[in-house]
Parts: C-alpha cells; structure tokens; sequence
C-alpha cells in the first residue's frame, strides 16, 4: 500500500514533536455492564484550545473534546506514571487530554487486534487495556498516531468483516502512511480525509 510516501522516510517519526514525552493515552473503562476503550491526545492546553477553535470556526458540526489529565486516566496518576511511559517525570501542570474517540461492541473487539499488534512492538502487555479491570497506558507518539487514525475511521462503523478490514489496513501501513492520514483527519481543511480511508480500506462510506 503506497500513498507516494516512501518507507524510508519513517526514521523522521521515530522521535516525536515532544521528545520522548508521552502523547496519547489509551484507556479501557466500564460503563453499565459495556466495556469501551477511548484514545486521547495529549498537548499543551494552548494548543487543544487552539485546534477546538480552528475546527469550531470551520465545522461547526465537528466538536473537539477537551478535558483535564484526570479525566482521561484510571487513577490519580500523570501520564510519566502509567505503563508505556518512559522513566523521565515530565512536567504536566499546562497540559490537557484531547479526546479521539471511544470503541465499544464490536468495534472494541476488532481494535484489539490492532492494539496487541501496536504493543507488541513497544514490548506492553496488551492485556493491560484489552481484559481485565478498568487501565490507562501511556503511548509514544508514532504508536497514539496509528491508533488515533483506526479510532476515528472505525468509530462509525458496525459491520464486523469492515471493522477487521480497517484494523488489519492500518496494522499493514508504513509509519509515514500513518502520519498522512493522520494529518488529513486532523485539519480542519480536510473534512473527508476519515471517510476516505474507510472507502480505501473497507469500501466503507
């Protein structure tokens, strides 16, 4: 799969815009007696207020949620202190939680195998937010961009068969091909930039 981005351009991505400062956090909870998995990006609160803006300004229909870190995370812990997160203790005092998007149903059950695939890499145990009690993980930046783009493709979507098809596309992309799309279903500019990946990896409108 190629969208004119050479594979050797992935070492570029290998450090994120923060150093190695966690910026997404993926959390499994349990509403009633459903478990749902929910993605944040992390950033400076000038920053997500800033993209709440622009998109508020362009798509009055788009809403980008903005919350506190303690909303985001399962216990009173910053994201330096979850798993995933490397030994640095990052200063959080200015920074908020960027909400994705939340899988439940099938949905969850298909992203999973997107997720263990993801972890495996960063040598994380998949069980962590996949089974068991309610969890947060700390994930760098390459691994939160790769997920974000499968969340927001797949949060929509019901049929099983698509569901898998999107999380076994994205699972196969390259590093860059990952950065592309997640850049189009961040710019308030590219409004169809999700739907597009659901056409090319699911035939999914």
């Amino acid at each position: 799969m190629s969208h004119g981005l050479a594979e050797g351009n992935s070492f570029a991505f290998t450090t994120g815009a923060y150093g190695n400062r966690p910026t997404f956090v993926l959390t499994r909870d349990r509403v009633a007696d459903q478990h749902e998995i929910t993605l944040y990006e992390l950033a400076p609160r000038d920053i997500a207020n800033a993209r709440r803006e622009r998109f508020k300004r362009a798509h009055k229909s788009v809403n980008v949620t903005v919350c506190e870190l303690d909303d985001a995370i399962i216990g009173e812990k910053t994201p330096s202190e979850l798993p995933g997160a490397a030994d640095t203790a990052y200063d959080w005092d200015d920074w908020c939680a960027i909400r994705i998007a939340t899988l439940r149903g099938g949905a969850f059950n298909e992203v999973s195998y997107l997720i263990e695939s993801t972890f495996r890499e960063l040598s994380l145990d998949p069980e962590i937010v996949c089974t068991g009690s309610p969890a947060s993980v700390s994930l760098p930046e390459a691994a939160g961009v790769r997920l974000s783009i499968a969340f927001r493709a797949m949060k929509p979507m019901r049929r099983r068969d698509r569901l898998r098809e999107v999380a076994k596309g994205i699972d196969q992309m390259s590093l860059g091909e990952c950065y592309y799309w997640h850049a189009k279903a961040r710019s308030p500019s590219s409004p169809s930039g999700t739907k597009a990946l659901r056409v090319l990896l699911a035939d999914h409108i």
